[in-house]
């Protein structure tokens, strides 16, 4: 894959993504909002642009250096843990423009370039679109639209021959899970096939297998280290 586009650059995942893209030899388009990707190369160009806006995915694609797109990985996402009884409309409505109204636009806005290479999307979903989650609900019910909207648009772009496939990672080794107190770590390892917490690099594995799977398309991989099994 030559041009590769992340968005949500600079989280443990997207950074992580970058990475790998670089190492394969691609050449990245990373955006981020509030602080660049701790990578640096050659071949990797950055853009600061808030996809929330409604000019924002518009902005994203005037940077782009190329004509086509082989991969786009939408890395961003995310939310702040709350109570369903506290959870206000306007943060359930923040949830999921950043969760699924942004992949939405940025995809929709990259699909001539996207068409031009045949290429391929993976979105970044959750374990939670399956499970649930407790002081998750807006976080959970938006990486479930997130699967929804990439079976739909798997099914109506294959005709362009672009693959729309996602990864859903479980919980993932970072600053977050080292804070966790040890009762509830063990907990979550004890119900763990391996024991252990996935990494970002092993996320990033998966979105590049996904992805260069040619007969893949409108799936959800789940990379949670044998935590969810179905």
């Amino acid at each position: 894959m030559k041009h590769v586009v992340v968005t949500g650059a600079s989280g443990d995942i997207g950074t992580a993504v970058v990475a790998r893209a670089l190492a394969s030899g691609a050449e990245v388009l990373a955006q981020f909002h509030t602080r660049p990707p701790a990578v640096s190369h050659p071949s990797l160009s950055t853009v600061r642009v808030d996809l929330t806006r409604d000019d924002g995915p518009a902005e994203l694609v005037a940077a782009l250096p190329w004509q086509s797109v082989d991969l786009l990985v939408n890395c961003i996402g995310g939310a702040r843990p709350t109570r369903y009884a506290d959870l206000s409309t306007a943060a359930w409505r923040d949830c999921m423009q950043l969760n699924v109204e942004v992949p939405f636009a940025v995809t929709r806005e990259l699909l001539a370039a996207l068409s031009a290479a045949a290429g391929a999307v993976v979105n970044l979903s959750s374990v939670a679109a399956f499970t649930g989650g407790a002081f998750g609900p807006h976080y959970a019910a938006a990486k479930a639209a997130l699967v929804g909207l990439t079976r739909s648009a798997a099914r109506e772009l294959g005709d362009r021959g672009i693959r729309v496939n996602c990864v859903a990672p479980g919980p993932v080794a970072s600053s977050m899970t080292d804070s966790l107190p040890a009762d509830v770590l063990a907990g979550l390892l004890a119900a763990t096939a391996l024991r252990r917490v996935v990494t970002p690099d092993e996320v990033a594995d998966s979105v590049f297998g996904i992805a260069a799977a040619t007969g893949v398309t409108g799936q959800t991989l789940v990379v949670d280290g044998g935590r969810f099994l179905h």
